[in-house]
C-alpha cells in the first residue's frame, strides 16, 4: 500500500483551511464594521442638518415677528381703521425686501386683506391668517408654485373683536445661503416630491412603476446648477425613497466624485410640502473606507500568505520523515532489510542535527524492530528444521506422532499392493488413565504415560512403528505381516507388559490396555478408515473390563451406532424429562420403622417403553452424558426427599449410588451442598453409596473424598459388598456408616451354609467396627427372620416392596405406612 497524500499533508490542509476561513470572517467583520460606521457618519450628518434647518428657520422666523412687534407698537391702533398701519407697512415695504428678503407685506382684518385683493392661488394665505386668529400665535407655512416662498403670518394686538394679522412673504435664499454657509454642502436646494409618491410611501405600497424619478426643484437656480442636479437624481439608486434620502441619504458617483444625496424636510408646511435638497462630496470619507477595506483584505492575505510558508516550513520537515518511515516500515513486512537500513542511514544524515522528538523515537523502535525481525528470521530458518523434526514426533514421550502414523500408514498401505502382505494397526486406550490423572495431578499423569511408552515399545519388531496418538491412547503399526497369528502374539505380549504395576514416586499403579485391531490388505484402504475400524475393536475390548484385545468385525459398526444413538436418546431423554427415580423403602429389621429409600434410576422411552437400567448404564457410563446424569439424579433425590418432609415423612434417607467418575469429580461436595441447601435437608438425611470397585482402585484417593463428604455430615455406604475384593481390611481407614450386603450372599442364606456363615459373620464383624448393615435383595420370609436372627440393621427387597416408581410413592406410603412403619411381612 503506497501513500497518496501524507498525513501531514492533510494536516497543513486542513490548518491553512482553518486560518483562510478565520481570515476571512475577520475580515469581513472589519469591513461591514467600516461601512456600519460610515454609514452612521452619514446618519449623524443628517441629524445634524435636521436641527441645523429648524434652528436657521427658528431664527428667521423670530426676527420678523420683532420687526412686526416693533413696526405694530409704534401706531396706535385703538381704533378700528387699520390704514395708517398698512401705510406704515406699504412705507417699510422697500426696506424690508432689502435688508430682509421680504417680498412682501399683507395686513388683515376681518374683511380680508387691507388696500389690496388675495389672488386665488393665496388660499393658503387665508388659511394660515385664520389658523393664526384662532390660536392667537404666530404661524408660518411655505407655498410653492414654480419657487417656494416662505409665509409668515403675525397676530397685532388690538382692541376689535377680529385680530389684525400681518402676512409676510420672505424668499427662501437668506435660508439657503445661511445653511449653505453653515454646512459646507456642495449644492443646495429645495424640491418636491411628486404627490403619488408620498402617499405610496405613506401606505408602505411602493411599487416599481411609483419608483421612477420624481423629484421637482422649487428654487431660483442657474442653468449649470440645474443640470447638475437633474444629472444628481438621474445617478440614484432605482430602489431609492423619500424615507431613505431623509434618514440617511443615498451614495451615487458623478464625475469620479462620491456623493451624497439627502433630503431634509422643513418643519412646517402643507401636505405636499418641500424638502431641502443636499449634495455633499464625500468622495474622502469614501476613499478612506475603501482605504481602510483594501488594507484589511490585504493585511488578510498576507497574513495567510506568511501563515501557510511557516507553516509548510514547519511540517515539511515532518511530512519528508514520515513518508520515510511510510516506505521503509513495509520493507520489514517483504523482509527487504538491506533496503530498509540503506533508507534509514539516508534519513540519520538528514535528521543528524535536530532535537529528538516523537518521529525520532518512531524511526528508532521501527530500526530496533527491523534488527529484531532480522534476527529473528535467522533463528526462525534454524527453528524450521527442528520444528519440521519435531512436528513428526511426540514431545512428552518421543514416539511418533499422528502425522507421522498417517504418513506410514499411508506407505506400508501403498507397500502391501506389491509385497501381498497385510497391515495390522493396534490401537490402545490405557484404562482408568483419566482416574489416576485427576487424582494425582498431570505431572503424574506424564510420568505414566512415558512409562507405558516405553512398556508398548518393548515387545513390537523393529519394523514394527509405535506412536503417541493423543491423550492416553497410543497406536502400533505392524509392517509385513503374514498371519493373524503374528498379531495375536504381539498383542498377547502388549498385554503382558501390563501386568505388573508402573511405580511412579514410589506408588504403585495398576493400569491395564485395552487394544482394538484392525487388520487389511486392501491398498485402497485410507488412514482414516483403518484407525476408525481399530478404534471401534478397542471400545469393543473396554466392554471386557479392560486388559482385553479385539479384531475389527463388520458387527462391531452396528453395537457402535447403538451406543451412540443410545446417548443421543439418552440427552434428548433428559430435556425431554423422560428419566425417572423409583424408591425402593429400607426399614429397620426387627422394627419394621421406615428410615429411608433407595433411588434408582429408571428410563422410559416415549416409543421404545420402559428401558431397563442394565441396558443403558453400561452403555453410557464411559461418556461425558454419565456424569451429568448422575447429578440429575442427586437433585432430584433430594428434591423428592424434600416432598417426602413437606408430607410428615421427615427425616427420610435417601440412599444414591454414585458411579466412579462422579465420585472423583472435584465439584461433587460443592454440588452435594449446594442441593442439600436448596432444598432445606439435613446432611445425614443423604447416603452416598459407592461400590468396593471404586474404593479400591485408589484407596487413598477415596479415602479423602469420603472424608470430605464425611466431614459435610453426609452419610456414606460400601455397596455391594463381598463381590469385589471381599476383603474387610480396608474398612478400617474408611469413613463408611453402612455396609450393604449383596443379594447374591443374602438370596443363598437359607440353603448354602457357606453363604450363611458368610453374611453371620460379616455381619458381627461390621457391627463390631461400629458401622451398621444393610442386607438387600430380600425376597423370603425366611432370608427376613434369619437376617433379624444375625441382628442386621436394616434391609430391604422384593418381599418388603419392588421399587416404587415416583408418581406412585404418596399412594403405595398411604396404604403401606402406619405410625411410621411399613407394614409386616406376610408370614
Amino acid at each position: 500500500m503506497k501513500v497518496k497524500v501524507s498525513f501531514t499533508t492533510k494536516t497543513i490542509a486542513i490548518l491553512m483551511a482553518m486560518v483562510l476561513t478565520v481570515t476571512v470572517v475577520i475580515s469581513v467583520v472589519l469591513i461591514q464594521e467600516s461601512e456600519a460606521s460610515l454609514l452612521l457618519q452619514q446618519k449623524e450628518n443628517q441629524i445634524s442638518h435636521q436641527r441645523r434647518i429648524r434652528l436657521f428657520e427658528e431664527v428667521l422666523h423670530n426676527r420678523m415677528i420683532n420687526l412686526i412687534d416693533i413696526v405694530s407698537q409704534q401706531r396706535d391702533l385703538q381704533s378700528k381703521n387699520l390704514d395708517e398701519l398698512q401705510r406704515t407697512l406699504q412705507s417699510l415695504s422697500e426696506y424690508f425686501t432689502l435688508n430682509f428678503q421680504v417680498e412682501e407685506l399683507l395686513l388683515f382684518d376681518e374683511s380680508g386683506a387691507v388696500g389690496t385683493n388675495v389672488s386665488h392661488s393665496r388660499e393658503e394665505v387665508v388659511q394660515l391668517v385664520s389658523s393664526t386668529r384662532a390660536s392667537f400665535e404666530s404661524r408660518s407655512t411655505i407655498v410653492c408654485d414654480k419657487v417656494c416662498t416662505h409665509y409668515m403670518s403675525i397676530p397685532i394686538m388690538s382692541e376689535g373683536e377680529t385680530v389684525p394679522v400681518v402676512v409676510v412673504s420672505t424668499s427662501m435664499r437668506e435660508l439657503l445661503y445661511l445653511f449653505n454657509r453653515a454646512a459646507g454642502v456642495h449644492k443646495v436646494a429645495i424640491v418636491q416630491i411628486s404627490q403619488a409618491l408620498q402617499q405610496a410611501e405613506a401606505a408602505s405600497t411602493i411599487a416599481e412603476n411609483v419608483m421612477t424619478p420624481s423629484i421637482m426643484l422649487a428654487s431660483q437656480l442657474s442653468a449649470a446648477n440645474r443640470e447638475y442636479l437633474q444629472q444628481v437624481f438621474e445617478r440614484l439608486p432605482a430602489d431609492w425613497s423619500v424615507n431613505r434620502l431623509v434618514t440617511r441619504g443615498s451614495n451615487i458617483t458623478l464625475n469620479k466624485e462620491q456623493l451624497l444625496v439627502s433630503l431634509l424636510p422643513f418643519s412646517k408646511g402643507n401636505a405636499n410640502r418641500p424638502y431641502l435638497l443636499l449634495v455633499q462630496d464625500v468622495t474622502a470619507a469614501v476613499q478612506q473606507t475603501n482605504q481602510y477595506q483594501a488594507v484589511v483584505v490585504g493585511s488578510a492575505v498576507i497574513l495567510f500568505i506568511i501563515f501557510s510558508i511557516l507553516l509548510y516550513l514547519f511540517l515539511n520537515g515532518y511530512n519528508q520523515r514520515l513518508l520515510s518511515i511510510s516506505e521503509r516500515l513495509p520493507m520489514l513486512a517483504e523482509h527487504k532489510f538491506t533496503e530498509f537500513h540503506a533508507n534509514a542511514a539516508k534519513q540519520r544524515k538528514v535528521s543528524s542535527l535536530k532535537l529528538v522528538d516523537e518521529l525520532d523515537v518512531v524511526e528508532s523502535a521501527a530500526n530496533n524492530l527491523a534488527k529484531q525481525l532480522e534476527d529473528f528470521d535467522g533463528q526462525m530458518a534454524i527453528n524450521t528444521a527442528k520444528l519440521e523434526k519435531m512436528a513428526m514426533f511426540d514431545v512428552l514421550t518421543g514416539l511418533p506422532n499422528r502425522n507421522m502414523l498417517t504418513f506410514q500408514i499411508e506407505k506400508q498401505l501403498a507397500r502391501s499392493y506389491h509385497d501381498e502382505k497385510l497391515v495390522a494397526l493396534m490401537f490402545m486406550d490405557l484404562d482408568d488413565f483419566k482416574k489416576v490423572n485427576d487424582s494425582h495431578g498431570h505431572d503424574v499423569g506424564d510420568a505414566l504415560l512415558r512409562a507405558a511408552a516405553m512398556r508398548i515399545s518393548r515387545p513390537i519388531r523393529e519394523t514394527d512403528i509405535a506412536s503417541r496418538f493423543g491423550g492416553d491412547e497410543f497406536v502400533v503399526l505392524l509392517s509385513d505381516i503374514e498371519s493373524r497369528s503374528q498379531v495375536d502374539a504381539i498383542a498377547n505380549k502388549l498385554l503382558s507388559e501390563f501386568a505388573e504395576p508402573i511405580v511412579i514416586n514410589g506408588q504403585k499403579f495398576y493400569i491395564s490396555v485395552s487394544i482394538g485391531i484392525a487388520i487389511t490388505s486392501q491398498a485402497l484402504a485410507t488412514p482414516v478408515e483403518l484407525l476408525r475400524h481399530a478404534d471401534i475393536a478397542m471400545y469393543a475390548a473396554k466392554s471386557k473390563q479392560g486388559a482385553a484385545y479385539r479384531v475389527y468385525e463388520a458387527k462391531m459398526n452396528l453395537a457402535v451406532m447403538q451406543k451412540v444413538e443410545l446417548e443421543s436418546e439418552a440427552r434428548e431423554a433428559l430435556r425431554g424429562n423422560q428419566f425417572s427415580l423409583a424408591l425402593q423403602p429400607q426399614i429397620e429389621m426387627h422394627t419394621g420403622k421406615l428410615i429411608g429409600f433407595e433411588a434408582l434410576l429408571r428410563w422410559f422411552h416415549p416409543t421404545k417403553g420402559a428401558i431397563s437400567p442394565a441396558d443403558f448404564i453400561p452403555l453410557l457410563e464411559n461418556t461425558t452424558f454419565m456424569l451429568e446424569l448422575d447429578y440429575w439424579v442427586i437433585a432430584r433425590a433430594c428434591s423428592l426427599t424434600q416432598e417426602l418432609g413437606h408430607s410428615g415423612y421427615r427425616n427420610m434417607k435417601v440412599a444414591i449410588n454414585v458411579s466412579a467418575g462422579q465420585f472423583i469429580d472435584p465439584s461433587l461436595p460443592d454440588y452435594l451442598y449446594q442441593q442439600i441447601s436448596r432444598n432445606d435437608l439435613a446432611p445425614e438425611q443423604i447416603c452416598l453409596e459407592l461400590t468396593e470397585t471404586v474404593l479400591v482402585s485408589d484407596i487413598d484417593r477415596a479415602r479423602a473424598i469420603m472424608n470430605t463428604i464425611h466431614e459435610m455430615g453426609c452419610m456414606l455406604a460400601i455397596d455391594d459388598f463381598g463381590t469385589g475384593y471381599s476383603s474387610l481390611s480396608y474398612l478400617k481407614s474408611l469413613p463408611a456408616d453402612f455396609i450393604k450386603i449383596d443379594r447374591s450372599f443374602v438370596s443363598n442364606i437359607t440353603d448354602d451354609a457357606d453363604d450363611r456363615n458368610i453374611v453371620n459373620s460379616t455381619v458381627s464383624m461390621v457391627r463390631n467396627m461400629g458401622m451398621q448393615v444393610i442386607a438387600e435383595g430380600i425376597e423370603t420370609q425366611a432370608q427376613y427372620d434369619l437376617l433379624c436372627e444375625f441382628d442386621c440393621d436394616y434391609g430391604q427387597g422384593f418381599m418388603i416392596s419392588k421399587p416404587i416408581p415416583e408418581q406412585h410413592i404418596w399412594r403405595e406410603l398411604s396404604t403401606n405406612v402406619k405410625d411410621g412403619h411399613w407394614k409386616p411381612p406376610q408370614t
